[in-house]
């Protein structure tokens, strides 16, 4: 199977990769004091609008990892268990 992303995130990632890897997944990121905000939007049937904001907030030395998992449950990267 292809996967749209061919590199896991890593410390050494750059800004424009990690900004790569947000569009990819359709997020928004804002870089504060610290960290990066993320937001997105989830389908949630019975709202009002039928999608609800979701954000997240992680430090800096978190970012990869945690876009790695998200990039990963979204089919845009293999699972660590699937790369040679």
């Amino acid at each position: 199977m292809k996967y749209p992303i061919k590199y896991r995130l890593t410390q050494k990632s750059s800004l424009a990769t990690i900004a790569k890897a947000v569009r990819a997944l359709g997020y928004d990121m804002r870089i504060e004091k610290g960290g990066f905000n993320f937001g997105w939007f989830k389908d949630a049937p019975g709202s009002l609008t039928g999608q609800l904001y979701e954000q997240h907030f992680t430090l800096d030395e978190n970012v990869p990892e945690w876009l790695n998992l998200q990039l990963e449950g979204a089919g845009l990267l293999a699972p660590k268990d699937l790369e040679p």
